[in-house]
């Protein structure tokens, strides 16, 4: 995946607050993605999943969410014949029972785990690492 154009990539972004969502969108558009989808629960999110002719590069989503949660989407990701490998950031709130949450998210393969309030160069971080691409920060 080296020489990615991140412009041409598409974004799947699953949460139930559109403003995360919005902050999400941000700060990804200032990281240079312009194509994203977004789904407001894990069930609306599986729905593009399934549809494999949509192109999904990557998934960032919240773990705590009506009707189907970020974890049991992880699960449906991995399991699925042509997404299996498809990089997958979870993010969640700051709350007990964090220590389980990240194992089960390991269990599930996640590619990276992000713990809410987070800034923009935590995001970029875990984009990079999820996407696996070498990226040499310029200095500013």
């Amino acid at each position: 995946m080296s020489q990615l154009k991140i412009e041409r990539l598409i974004v799947l972004i699953a949460d139930d607050d559109e403003q995360v969502r919005e902050i999400i969108k941000e700060y990804l558009t200032i990281f240079g993605f312009k194509t994203f989808i977004e789904a407001k629960d894990g069930s609306e999110a599986y729905r593009y999943v399934l549809d494999t002719i949509q192109r999904i590069d990557l998934i960032i989503s919240d773990w705590e969410m009506p009707r189907t949660d970020g974890l049991t989407l992880l699960r449906a990701v991995r399991t699925h014949p042509t997404r299996s490998q498809t990089p997958f950031i979870m993010i969640t709130s700051q709350q007990s029972q964090e220590k389980m949450k990240i194992t089960n998210a390991k269990k599930q393969a996640v590619d990276c785990y992000i713990i809410k309030p987070f800034r923009a160069d935590v995001l970029k971080e875990k984009v990079i690492q999820a996407l696996k691409l070498n990226v040499k920060d310029k200095a500013s």
